[in-house]
Formats: C-alpha cells, structure tokens, sequence
C-alpha cells in the first residue's frame, strides 16, 4: 500500500489522489453494504419496541450516504460523524438483542462502518 507524507504541524497525512480515491469508493461500497445489512436485520426483528429505532438507523443511514456521494469536506465530514451515531445505535440494538443468531449481522454491519470510517478519514487526510 503506497504510503502518504504527513505534516510535522497538523499532523496530517496526504495520500497520493488514487489511494484517496479508492479510500472513498470503499467507503461508498461499504455504506451500500451496511443498508442491506440494516434492512435485513429490521426485517428480521422480532420486537416491534425496536423497529422506530431500526428505521433512524435507515433514515441516517441514508443521509451519510448522501453525504458520502460528495467530495466536499463538510459533507464528508458529516458523513464521518454520521457512520459513528449510527454504530452507536447499532451497538446499542446489538447488546439488546434476544437473537444470537443475528449477532453476525450486527458486528457485519459496525465493519461496514468502519470500512467508511476509514475511507473518509483518509480522504480527509486523518489516517493513521
């Protein structure tokens, strides 16, 4: 993987444009990804309780991938502290959750997450 030079001031790692590019492009597949998994784990809940917050998580969703279809830094920033409420409430639903079966859609979901997480922290130039 090609590596990124940082600014000894900010601390901030510039990357070569593909690398960033391909950062996003993961970020997008991976919020496409975390829809389906949502969608699935709604559709499988057997506590009606659960289902408002199940459709927030959908509705945020929605909006970071909104914000992840933009190259604006405020949008993807946006999106960055979107894809981490939504893996609180999903952490949350998770440890509640009266099905074991289901606990690998949870955690498949929290790696989408931070697929985008890591995608856009990079394109931002915060990446470890």
């Amino acid at each position: 993987m090609p590596s990124g030079t940082c600014d000894p001031v900010s601390l901030r790692v510039s990357y070569p444009r593909s690398v960033s590019d391909s950062a996003l492009v993961d970020a997008r597949s991976a919020i496409a990804q975390c829809q389906t998994v949502v969608d699935r784990l709604h559709k499988m809940c057997c506590d009606p309780e659960r289902s408002p917050r199940m459709a927030a998580i959908e509705q945020a969703l929605i909006e970071v991938r909104r914000d992840l279809d933009s190259e604006d830094q405020g949008s993807l920033g946006r999106a960055l502290r979107g894809a981490e409420e939504v893996g609180a409430a999903i952490g949350r639903l998770q440890v509640g959750c009266c099905a074991p079966l289901r606990m690998p859609l949870y955690a498949n979901a929290l790696t989408h997450l931070n697929t985008i997480q890591l995608g856009v922290s990079k394109e931002l130039g915060r990446a470890h």
